[in-house]
Protein backbone atom coordinates (compact mmCIF):
# COMPACT_ATOMS: atom_id res chain seq x y z
CA UNK A 1 0.00 0.00 0.00
CA UNK A 2 1.09 3.25 -1.00
CA UNK A 3 1.69 5.97 2.19
CA UNK A 4 0.82 8.27 -0.45
CA UNK A 5 -2.65 8.12 -0.02
CA UNK A 6 -2.71 6.76 3.66
CA UNK A 7 -5.30 9.65 4.92
CA UNK A 8 -7.82 8.52 2.60
CA UNK A 9 -7.44 4.65 2.94
CA UNK A 10 -8.24 5.16 6.66
CA UNK A 11 -10.95 6.78 6.08
CA UNK A 12 -13.04 4.53 3.73
CA UNK A 13 -14.77 2.52 6.28
CA UNK A 14 -18.21 3.09 5.69
CA UNK A 15 -20.84 2.78 8.29
CA UNK A 16 -20.25 0.38 11.01
CA UNK A 17 -22.38 -3.02 10.74
CA UNK A 18 -24.66 -2.01 13.46
CA UNK A 19 -25.77 1.02 12.33
CA UNK A 20 -26.52 -0.13 9.16
CA UNK A 21 -28.71 -2.59 10.73
CA UNK A 22 -30.46 0.04 13.20
CA UNK A 23 -31.23 2.54 10.26
CA UNK A 24 -33.13 -0.36 8.57
CA UNK A 25 -35.36 -1.16 11.78
CA UNK A 26 -35.93 2.30 12.20
CA UNK A 27 -37.25 2.70 8.58
CA UNK A 28 -39.25 -0.22 9.07
CA UNK A 29 -40.69 0.82 12.03
CA UNK A 30 -41.62 4.19 10.81
CA UNK A 31 -43.66 2.20 7.93
CA UNK A 32 -45.40 -0.62 10.17
CA UNK A 33 -46.73 2.72 12.20
CA UNK A 34 -47.53 4.91 9.01
CA UNK A 35 -49.64 1.48 7.78
CA UNK A 36 -51.22 1.65 11.35
CA UNK A 37 -52.31 5.46 11.01
CA UNK A 38 -53.08 5.48 7.72
CA UNK A 39 -55.50 2.31 8.31
CA UNK A 40 -57.27 4.45 11.03
CA UNK A 41 -57.30 7.44 8.50
CA UNK A 42 -59.46 5.34 5.76
CA UNK A 43 -61.51 4.15 8.90
CA UNK A 44 -63.05 7.40 10.44
CA UNK A 45 -63.84 10.67 9.15
CA UNK A 46 -62.54 13.05 12.05
CA UNK A 47 -58.86 13.58 11.80
CA UNK A 48 -58.28 16.01 14.62
CA UNK A 49 -56.59 13.66 16.47
CA UNK A 50 -54.51 11.68 14.00
CA UNK A 51 -50.98 12.33 13.75
CA UNK A 52 -47.73 11.00 12.21
CA UNK A 53 -44.97 10.53 14.17
CA UNK A 54 -41.64 11.08 13.06
CA UNK A 55 -39.10 8.42 13.72
CA UNK A 56 -37.10 8.16 15.92
CA UNK A 57 -33.70 10.42 15.18
CA UNK A 58 -30.78 8.22 14.80
CA UNK A 59 -26.55 9.13 14.47
CA UNK A 60 -24.38 8.06 12.52
CA UNK A 61 -21.43 5.80 13.20
CA UNK A 62 -18.31 4.66 10.96
CA UNK A 63 -16.32 1.61 10.66
CA UNK A 64 -13.14 3.78 10.16
CA UNK A 65 -10.32 1.31 8.27
CA UNK A 66 -7.49 2.05 11.08
CA UNK A 67 -5.17 -1.37 10.30
CA UNK A 68 -3.15 1.03 7.82
CA UNK A 69 -2.71 3.58 10.13
CA UNK A 70 -1.29 1.32 13.18
CA UNK A 71 0.46 -0.99 10.51
CA UNK A 72 2.50 2.86 9.80
CA UNK A 73 2.66 3.78 13.45
CA UNK A 74 4.13 0.46 14.35
CA UNK A 75 6.97 1.04 11.69
CA UNK A 76 7.74 4.00 13.49
CA UNK A 77 8.37 2.57 16.92
CA UNK A 78 12.18 4.04 18.13
CA UNK A 79 12.10 7.14 16.52
CA UNK A 80 11.37 10.86 18.09
CA UNK A 81 7.76 10.79 18.93
CA UNK A 82 8.60 14.57 17.89
CA UNK A 83 9.02 13.65 14.40
CA UNK A 84 6.48 11.06 14.08
CA UNK A 85 3.87 13.17 15.41
CA UNK A 86 5.13 16.29 13.02
CA UNK A 87 4.80 13.87 10.02
CA UNK A 88 1.14 12.98 11.00
CA UNK A 89 0.46 16.46 11.03
CA UNK A 90 1.56 16.76 7.20
CA UNK A 91 -0.60 13.63 6.18
CA UNK A 92 -3.72 14.20 7.37
CA UNK A 93 -5.12 17.70 6.88
CA UNK A 94 -6.80 18.71 9.84
CA UNK A 95 -8.67 21.22 8.11
CA UNK A 96 -11.34 18.48 7.03
CA UNK A 97 -13.71 16.96 9.05
CA UNK A 98 -12.43 13.13 8.04
CA UNK A 99 -8.52 14.57 8.56
CA UNK A 100 -9.49 15.46 12.11
CA UNK A 101 -11.69 12.85 12.88
CA UNK A 102 -8.63 10.34 12.36
CA UNK A 103 -5.72 12.16 13.47
CA UNK A 104 -7.20 13.76 16.58
CA UNK A 105 -9.87 10.70 17.50
CA UNK A 106 -7.24 7.98 16.73
CA UNK A 107 -3.94 8.13 15.96
CA UNK A 108 -2.87 11.38 18.51
CA UNK A 109 -5.09 10.01 21.21
CA UNK A 110 -3.47 6.14 20.64
CA UNK A 111 -0.54 7.83 22.08
CA UNK A 112 0.43 8.33 25.79
CA UNK A 113 2.53 11.01 25.94
CA UNK A 114 2.95 11.55 29.72
CA UNK A 115 0.67 13.08 32.30
CA UNK A 116 -1.89 12.08 34.48
CA UNK A 117 -2.96 8.71 32.42
CA UNK A 118 -6.36 6.79 32.13
CA UNK A 119 -5.75 3.25 31.98
CA UNK A 120 -2.91 1.88 30.10
CA UNK A 121 -5.50 0.05 28.14
CA UNK A 122 -6.69 3.07 26.44
CA UNK A 123 -3.14 3.82 24.72
CA UNK A 124 -1.58 1.98 21.85
CA UNK A 125 1.73 3.35 22.20
CA UNK A 126 3.59 5.81 24.72
CA UNK A 127 6.66 7.93 24.85
CA UNK A 128 9.23 7.31 26.90
CA UNK A 129 11.64 9.20 29.01
CA UNK A 130 13.93 10.05 26.23
CA UNK A 131 11.28 11.16 23.90
CA UNK A 132 10.99 8.05 21.83
CA UNK A 133 7.83 6.08 20.43
CA UNK A 134 7.25 2.55 22.03
CA UNK A 135 4.67 0.17 21.40
CA UNK A 136 2.34 -0.71 24.48
CA UNK A 137 2.52 -4.40 25.07
CA UNK A 138 -0.80 -5.42 26.33
CA UNK A 139 -1.04 -8.49 28.41
CA UNK A 140 -4.03 -11.00 27.27
CA UNK A 141 -6.18 -11.23 30.69
CA UNK A 142 -5.93 -14.30 32.34
CA UNK A 143 -9.25 -16.07 32.88
CA UNK A 144 -9.32 -17.95 36.20
CA UNK A 145 -11.82 -20.79 36.37
CA UNK A 146 -14.41 -20.81 39.05
CA UNK A 147 -14.25 -23.24 41.31
CA UNK A 148 -16.95 -26.45 41.64
CA UNK A 149 -19.55 -25.63 43.85
CA UNK A 150 -19.28 -28.57 46.42
CA UNK A 151 -21.09 -31.22 47.01
CA UNK A 152 -23.26 -32.08 50.17
CA UNK A 153 -21.75 -35.88 49.84
CA UNK A 154 -18.59 -37.58 48.79
CA UNK A 155 -18.39 -38.18 45.22
CA UNK A 156 -18.00 -41.74 45.44
CA UNK A 157 -21.29 -42.22 47.71
CA UNK A 158 -23.63 -40.44 44.91
CA UNK A 159 -21.65 -42.77 42.50
CA UNK A 160 -22.58 -45.60 44.17
CA UNK A 161 -26.31 -44.29 44.57
CA UNK A 162 -26.55 -43.94 40.88
CA UNK A 163 -25.18 -46.45 39.48
CA UNK A 164 -25.83 -46.94 35.98
CA UNK A 165 -28.72 -45.22 36.39
CA UNK A 166 -29.81 -41.26 34.94
CA UNK A 167 -31.64 -38.76 35.93
CA UNK A 168 -34.03 -36.90 33.25
CA UNK A 169 -36.87 -34.56 34.20
CA UNK A 170 -40.13 -34.83 32.14
CA UNK A 171 -42.71 -31.89 33.10
CA UNK A 172 -41.29 -31.07 36.60
CA UNK A 173 -41.15 -35.14 37.62
CA UNK A 174 -38.07 -36.70 38.16
CA UNK A 175 -37.34 -39.86 36.30
CA UNK A 176 -34.87 -42.54 36.41
CA UNK A 177 -33.21 -43.40 32.70
CA UNK A 178 -31.48 -47.37 32.80
CA UNK A 179 -28.78 -48.20 30.39
CA UNK A 180 -30.67 -50.23 27.47
CA UNK A 181 -28.78 -53.36 24.89
CA UNK A 182 -28.09 -50.75 22.33
CA UNK A 183 -26.38 -48.06 24.76
CA UNK A 184 -28.69 -45.84 24.98
CA UNK A 185 -30.81 -44.89 28.00
CA UNK A 186 -34.78 -45.67 28.30
CA UNK A 187 -36.89 -43.60 30.85
CA UNK A 188 -38.16 -46.09 33.86
CA UNK A 189 -39.72 -45.06 36.83
CA UNK A 190 -40.20 -42.10 39.11
CA UNK A 191 -37.59 -41.17 41.93
CA UNK A 192 -39.30 -41.15 45.04
CA UNK A 193 -39.69 -38.17 47.34
CA UNK A 194 -36.21 -38.78 49.01
CA UNK A 195 -34.08 -39.84 46.07
CA UNK A 196 -36.02 -36.06 44.24
CA UNK A 197 -34.84 -34.24 47.11
CA UNK A 198 -31.15 -35.74 47.10
CA UNK A 199 -31.11 -35.09 43.10
CA UNK A 200 -32.43 -31.77 43.36
CA UNK A 201 -29.82 -31.04 46.69
CA UNK A 202 -26.67 -31.62 44.31
CA UNK A 203 -24.66 -28.64 42.40
CA UNK A 204 -25.69 -28.14 38.80
CA UNK A 205 -22.20 -28.71 37.51
CA UNK A 206 -23.20 -32.81 38.87
CA UNK A 207 -26.31 -32.78 38.28
CA UNK A 208 -25.97 -32.10 34.68
CA UNK A 209 -23.02 -34.14 34.50
CA UNK A 210 -25.52 -36.97 34.66
CA UNK A 211 -28.38 -36.05 33.49
CA UNK A 212 -29.55 -38.44 31.46
CA UNK A 213 -30.16 -36.16 27.93
CA UNK A 214 -26.83 -35.17 28.45
CA UNK A 215 -25.17 -38.46 28.89
CA UNK A 216 -23.45 -40.08 25.84
CA UNK A 217 -24.09 -43.20 24.27
CA UNK A 218 -22.51 -46.47 26.29
CA UNK A 219 -19.68 -48.00 24.43
CA UNK A 220 -20.47 -51.25 24.12
CA UNK A 221 -17.80 -54.11 24.80
CA UNK A 222 -19.10 -57.17 22.81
Amino acid sequence: MSTKYLARTVIEGGRRHRNRWERRYTHREERAAEQQVSSRVAKRQELDDVLYEPRRPLGREFSDKLGPAQRWMRSQVGRPWAKVRSELLQRFDSRTTAGRHILFDHMLRSVQTGGIARSPWWFDFRVDRHGLLREVMHPRPQWKRRPLAPLPEPESILLSWLGARRVGERDTHLYWFVPTAAGAFRQATLLDEADAARWRSLPDWFRERWDAFNAPPIERTD
